[in-house]
């Protein structure tokens, strides 16, 4: 898998968010239940969910997650699950980017990224994510972008669990904004939803 070195296109004008400094690197590790927890966004390039090519052909990027098990010093041993949340749609597909995440008591994901396709202006996602990798909650937009967004799109994500109940998730993305002077807004204390949390 592979990022496209253009970006993700967005609604508004030609100008992609580019992903050229951060790459695919892991984002926001977690260590939970005895697992290893991180996420990365990937690039693709057909509609489900894969890289097949050998060239540079990319057509959506989606969020990869990976789980490890730890032995006993905490360190990675062994590869255990992963997943790949992304847009199956056949055309204008969304780019889902800068992704963080957390795992409750009941080894629950929710996933918080960035996103935006030729239809929609950078906005605020989330999805959830049972242990065993089956989709809880389809990607939802929280907030939608509202303005073009014309500069380099950062890493601003942060995604937790409530230290009041061990199971509720939160997160914290950016979305493109008109606000002067800062182009980008940011969605605060977002609770993912009673029904996540409860799983």
């Amino acid at each position: 898998m592979r990022l496209n070195p253009s970006g993700a296109p967005q609604l508004g004008g030609t100008n992609t968010p580019a992903f050229a400094a951060t790459g695919s690197r892991l984002q926001m590790g977690v260590i939970r239940n005895g697992y290893l927890w991180t996420c990365q966004h990937a690039g693709l390039d057909n509609a489900n969910g894969t890289y097949t090519n050998s060239g540079s052909t990319v057509n959506r990027s989606g969020i990869q997650w990976w789980k490890f098990q730890l032995n006993s010093t905490g360190t990675p041993l062994t590869y255990s699950a992963s997943g790949m949340v992304y847009d199956s749609a056949t055309s204008n597909p969304w780019w889902y980017y800068m992704p963080s995440l957390a795992v409750n008591s009941n080894n629950v994901i929710l996933v918080g990224f960035s996103g935006s396709n030729p239809n929609n202006y950078i906005s605020a996602l989330f999805s959830g994510v049972r242990a065993d990798g089956a989709t809880i909650l389809p990607p939802i937009v929280t907030q939608s972008g509202n303005a073009y967004f014309t500069g380099s799109w950062g890493d601003y994500s942060f995604t937790t669990v409530d230290p009041t109940d061990n199971r509720t998730l939160w997160t914290i993305q950016g979305f493109a904004n008109n606000v002067s002077p800062y182009p980008w807004g940011r969605l605060d204390r977002f609770r993912a939803s009673v029904s996540l949390a409860a799983r």
